[in-house]
């Protein structure tokens, strides 16, 4: 069964509390796209400076992200520098991470920080070759390909290329799971999960929907 893992960058606590109540006993995981406003030109919660108390006080644990007793937390770090902010997620109980490879960033400290607490993954950008996945492969568990040209909106069209990029990680490295974040959809799902996709990222597709379950369900059925 193809695990669909819902996405959001929200901009405000009240939203991913919101987006996250959308889907709660629905899904197991759910997917928290962070943004700086430099890798990506847009900034999630709480990349924002008056989001720091907040998010600090879950840091420290007087405060929980939402729900967080019904989901395993993936957090999509599309920010440049995911080592300096890395501990603080695993300490906010994020279980997985996903590193974007053209971001700058010092791997081997993510994997310093997460050793024994969290899984490692890498994403992609569709312009990225796949061989650039090589110097990563040995150290995650996850490769999340982007689906769309450009990051940190949610609703953007599909990009076909990444059909292509799925058949060859699944040719190059059989083992990883692949992810797919970004325009998918009714149309798109088929094609992805068709090329390799095992591991779904739905973002507008779930939450403009009517029928939450019903878009999972058929997600999962593929």
């Amino acid at each position: 069964m193809i695990e669909v893992i819902p996405s959001l960058p929200a901009g405000t606590f009240r939203e991913l509390d919101q987006k996250i109540g959308m889907v709660r006993g629905l899904v197991s995981a759910f997917q928290i796209d962070i943004t700086d406003g430099i890798f990506v030109p847009n900034v999630s919660w709480p990349m924002h400076p008056e989001d720091q108390e907040q998010f600090q006080r879950i840091v420290q644990g007087d405060e929980t992200l939402p729900h967080w007793e019904d989901f395993d937390f993936e957090l999509d770090m599309m920010v440049h520098n995911p080592e300096n902010i890395l501990s603080d997620w695993i300490q906010a109980g994020i279980c997985r991470a996903l590193i974007h490879i053209e971001a700058k960033h010092d791997f081997v400290a993510c994997q310093d920080i997460a050793k024994d607490k969290i899984e490692l993954g890498i994403a992609l950008n569709v312009d990225t070759p796949v061989s650039r996945i090589d110097e990563y492969i040995e150290h995650i568990s996850v490769v999340q390909l982007m689906g769309i040209a450009h990051l940190g909106t949610q609703g953007q069209p599909f990009d076909p290329r990444v059909l292509e990029s799925i058949r060859e990680v699944k040719k190059r490295y059989p083992n990883v799971i692949i992810e797919v974040d970004g325009a998918v959809n009714k149309e798109t799902a088929p094609l992805l999960v068709s090329a390799g996709a095992t591991r779904l990222a739905p973002g507008s597709f779930i939450f403009k929907s009517e029928n939450p379950k019903e878009v999972i369900d058929y997600l999962e059925s593929l």
